[in-house]
């Protein structure tokens, strides 16, 4: 039910508890009580106010659509995905960053890289905005329902729409733009103070950031610029954050490097309500499902010897759980707090005016006011659980220097304790003589295709560089 209609319904019937009132109280003495009819209407109060919320909670059309949406996306059809995403994506409400995301995703899987281009830079203006939840929108989260508030992302999320944007201008070998992208991911972080140490949660200074695979692909970005110092700066700093790093980070690797691989591995941190749903947090934890396992590669049938290249530059379970790495709202507890109070507020003053003997239509009102907006506060204060669901838990960036021509390449994630393997395997991957082909592979389970990469672009809207050095897959596997 939209807002207009609940505070319009309450308004409907207050008018009926005023006519009650007028009504009754003519036929009495002043002073005396109606407590029977009273604490009634109190209890209709409340029925009234729960039914009405819970018509309020359900889904929006917009909302299913999404679902189904990713949905199809892991389901492997993305073109089904695109064709709802596109739709949403147009749509300018507070899902409209969100729902681009997710378009971004649904079409770099699979090479569409200018309609990916579109919907994360459509993103980026909203996600990197300033004042867009100000005024009436923070005012109406704060009364009805957070999930009015446009949705910007957690800092993690943010940072990765950068990143994503800068993968696909790295595909295109449009480094300038890339660099910029991965720039604008090194946003500066908030460190939050802590009450244990005598400062208010709120309270924070701004810190650099520690997105380690930010800095990697700036530096690789800075190495097809020619300027290599700026590459060995932004790798030392990846290194300092992630030593695990210093093979990858290495400057002449990536000079010499021709075939590039970014490789996305599991599933990213969810965000789920507490039981009351007040508030929220990110699950499962780093400790939950063990650490992010590294790819093994092979090179038309032979093992590659990465040495340390297989590193996972990031963990998004691990960053998820890192205040600087959130966003602080307190407008959910507020909510539920005040709610609260309103409804045993409510509820305590009708109490005692019954047994003072001196509840009148009056008392009533106020009364079934107090516990009719509490429980709407209440109900309002669910924590808004929206998220950008494609996220993986980890893309790693596996740089080879391979002989120039067509190579089938395979990648695997052994098993774990907690996730079985997965494996893919590309055919006529292609190295160039000269410069760097890059390629973007999203492991899924159920999809070990062998898949085959066409001599040109199976896509009209793909640019595929100035060597026309990465064409795109096709969306079957090849049959054996």
């Amino acid at each position: 039910m939209k807002v207009a209609e609940t505070l319009n319904f309450f308004r409907q019937r207050a008018g009926v508890l005023r006519h009650v009132g007028a009504k009754c109280a003519p036929r009495r003495a002043a002073g005396s009580t109606v407590p029977n009819a009273a604490m009634k209407l109190i209890g209709l109060l409340i029925v009234v106010a729960a039914v009405v919320l819970a018509g309020g909670c359900g889904p929006t059309k917009q909302e299913l659509a999404a679902r189904q949406a990713v949905g199809d996306y892991f389901r492997g059809d993305f073109e089904a995905s695109r064709v709802i995403l596109r739709k949403l994506a147009m749509e300018t409400d507070e899902n409209f960053a969100l729902n681009n995301v997710r378009l971004g995703s649904a079409s770099l899987i699979d090479y569409h890289l200018d309609e990916a281009e579109a919907a994360f830079l459509r993103a980026y203006e909203v996600m990197n905005s300033v004042g867009v939840n100000q005024g009436g929108r923070t005012a109406g989260a704060t009364l009805i329902d957070e999930k009015i508030k446009i949705w910007k992302g957690e800092p993690f999320e943010r940072a990765m729409a950068n990143y994503y944007l800068g993968v696909v201008y790295y595909i295109k070998q449009d480094y300038e733009n890339a660099r910029a992208a991965f720039e604008n991911a090194l946003f500066k972080l908030r460190e939050y103070g802590d009450k244990k140490d005598g400062v208010d949660a709120e309270d924070y200074t701004d810190i650099e950031s520690n997105f380690a695979l930010g800095y990697l692909m700036l530096a690789k970005s800075w190495v097809h610029l020619g300027r290599d110092d700026l590459a060995q700066a932004n790798f030392t700093r990846a290194v300092a954050l992630n030593p695990e790093l210093a093979g990858l980070a290495d400057l002449h690797l990536n000079q010499q490097s021709n075939v590039l691989l970014i490789v996305d591995y599991g599933s990213g941190p969810r965000f789920v309500r507490s039981e009351e749903g007040s508030t929220a947090g990110f699950r499962p934890t780093p400790d939950q499902v063990g650490p992010v396992p590294t790819p093994q590669v092979r090179v038309d049938n032979v093992m590659y010897r990465l040495n340390g290249l297989g590193r996972p530059p990031v963990d998004m379970l691990a960053l998820a759980q890192e205040k600087r790495w959130q966003s602080i709202d307190t407008i959910r507890v507020i909510k539920s707090v005040v709610g609260t109070g309103l409804v045993v507020g409510g509820a305590g003053y009708g109490a005692y005016r019954a047994s003072r003997g001196r509840l009148n239509s009056q008392d009533v009102l106020i009364s079934g006011a107090m516990i009719g907006t509490g429980l709407l506060l209440r109900e309002s204060s669910k924590a808004d659980v929206r998220q950008w669901e494609m996220l993986p838990r980890s893309s790693f960036v596996i740089a080879l220097k391979l002989p120039p021509g067509r190579h089938d390449i395979a990648v695997r994630f052994g098993p774990t304790d907690f996730a079985s393997d997965y494996e893919q395997t590309w055919l006529g991957i292609e190295a160039p003589a000269q410069g760097e082909a890059t390629y973007y592979l999203r492991m899924r389970r159920w999809a070990n295709g062998p898949f085959l990469w066409a001599d040109f672009a199976v896509h009209e809207s793909q640019v595929v560089g100035q060597n026309d050095t990465n064409p795109a897959p096709t969306n079957a596997a090849v049959d054996q």
